[in-house]
């Protein structure tokens, strides 16, 4: 269907030109259904994609218009038309406008833009002084030209606030913005929940959302979305590094390598002792070994192995070779 005979298709139509679409989605002023000005495969109107493209790949329509409406004669307006088929007043080559009036001010049913006809009377028989056909200011159904009866009630049942008598506009609605369910066009009360006990923010009366967080982000147990706590730590006691309250890592050894015990993973202590009280070389604090020798060999006794002191002798006074030590 061409664009002229789409406008044409919308004159019978009572809902404004804005509200009438074509086949592919598209009102008189060329906006899509979507609310854009291309459909949902991306293209206008008239066949333009966003890249200034038809279907075909081609930059210019049947008519050698480009996407922004000028010809590629570089011209907007060939033969008095634009690309739209509309002159410079805003008329096709058959007297009509997007509007669907025709140059003299009416449309296919014979009305102006105020509805009005030839005559100077409207579909309700009304003249544009507001008399009626019938000699008065109100129709036969007891409605003036503005279509208030003396009621103040449109025909429909609503008076000039949009309200109807029982205190509701068109869409249902209380002058507060509630229904007859109490409810808003959010679906919240009065109070401000909706059906599923959440607030506007969406946030249940014990605070937390959909999901189980509350404003903060963390959930009923103290825990957010990545499972700390507000001090940062999580449900084992670890904090993002590994790190416990106390210091420990998920090992347990604190940030200098030590257990609780103070011990590092090979065993030995700040001190560079084991838990048997031995450094690496295997000797205690006091310096002795385990079988209770220092690192010349002699005990606390001042003893080798072989029970000779630091002299040679033994406990007798007597040296290796069987000699008695010299009295002094």
């Amino acid at each position: 269907m061409k664009f002229l005979d789409k406008i044409r298709s919308f004159l019978n139509e009572d809902s404004s030109p804005a509200e009438r679409y074509d086949e592919r989605g598209f009102n008189v002023y060329g906006m899509h259904k979507n609310g854009t000005k291309y459909d949902d495969e991306g293209y206008d109107c008239r066949g333009f994609g966003v890249n200034g493209r038809t279907k075909q790949r081609k930059y210019y329509d049947a008519n050698g218009f480009d996407a922004k409406g000028v010809h590629l004669t570089g011209k907007k307006y060939i033969g008095g038309y634009d690309c739209f088929g509309y002159d410079s007043l805003g008329f096709n080559k058959d007297g009509w406008n997007r509007e669907g009036f025709y140059k003299d001010g009416f449309n296919k049913q014979g009305y102006d833009k105020d509805g009005f006809n030839r005559k100077g009377v409207n579909k309700y028989g009304f003249s544009k002084n507001g008399k009626h056909k019938n000699g008065t200011y109100f129709d036969d159904k007891g409605f003036a030209v503005d279509g208030f009866n003396r009621e103040g009630l449109d025909r429909d049942g609503y008076n000039r606030g949009g309200f109807n008598q029982a205190g509701y506009d068109r869409d249902g609605y209380d002058q507060d913005g509630f229904n007859a369910k109490g409810l808003d066009r959010q679906g919240f009360n009065r109070d401000g929940w909706n059906k599923k006990g959440y607030d506007h923010d969406g946030f249940n009366k014990l605070g937390f959302d959909a999901q189980g967080y509350d404003r903060d982000g963390y959930d009923q147990d103290g825990f957010n979305w990545d499972g700390f706590d507000r001090e940062g730590y999580d449900k084992q006691g670890y904090d993002v590094a590994g790190i416990s309250r106390d210091g420990f890592k998920e090992d347990g050894f604190n940030r200098l390598g030590y257990d609780r015990d103070g011990f590092d993973k090979h065993g030995f202590n700040e001190a560079g002792y084991n838990r048997q009280g031995y450094n690496r070389a295997g000797y205690n604090i006091e310096g002795y070994d385990a079988e209770g020798y220092d690192r010349d060999g002699f005990d606390k006794n001042g003893l080798d192995r072989l029970g000779f002191n630091r002299a040679g002798y033994d406990r007798q006074g007597f040296n290796r070779h069987g000699e008695r030590a010299l009295e002094a």
